[in-house]
């Protein structure tokens, strides 16, 4: 019963990672939309246009993945209790279940983040490049 109720706290612990993560990714976000809004005359020029559409397509999508799947994990993590509670191996087979596809659903949104987040940079330190190859070419 112990090590159940041990497991079962277990997956409380990784919730509240998955939450913390999940805040931070958010604040990045934040970050890569104020970084993009920052380069946006460059961003918008004809040769970057269509990259930076797909690229701003592509965030949007991730943050609402992020959305999502922390109303998942609050849910899951509301029904950790109940589960100690009611003291049923039905139900806590259930929330370890739940556990493992909300795992993989973090795992695959991290990637995704990892990789927008890349291409923005990628794109931003590109256009920072070109700023600085014009400001040393005026200078001569």
């Amino acid at each position: 019963m112990e090590n159940s109720t041990n497991k079962v706290v277990g997956l409380h612990d990784c919730s509240l990672v998955w939450i913390n993560d999940l805040e931070f990714m958010n604040d990045e976000q934040i970050f890569l939309e104020h970084l993009l809004s920052t380069h946006f005359l460059d961003l918008s020029s004809e040769k970057l246009y269509e990259t930076t559409r797909k690229l701003i397509r592509k965030l949007k999508e991730v943050e609402h993945m992020g959305v999502e799947l922390n109303k998942e994990i609050m849910l899951h993590n509301k029904k950790i209790p109940l589960v100690l509670e009611a003291n049923n191996k039905q139900l806590e087979h259930d929330l370890y279940n739940t556990q493992r596809a909300i795992q993989k659903d973090f795992e695959s949104y991290v990637l995704k983040f990892n990789y927008v987040k890349k291409k923005i940079f990628r794109i931003i330190k590109e256009i920072m490049i070109n700023h600085k190859q014009k400001l040393l070419l005026n200078r001569t």
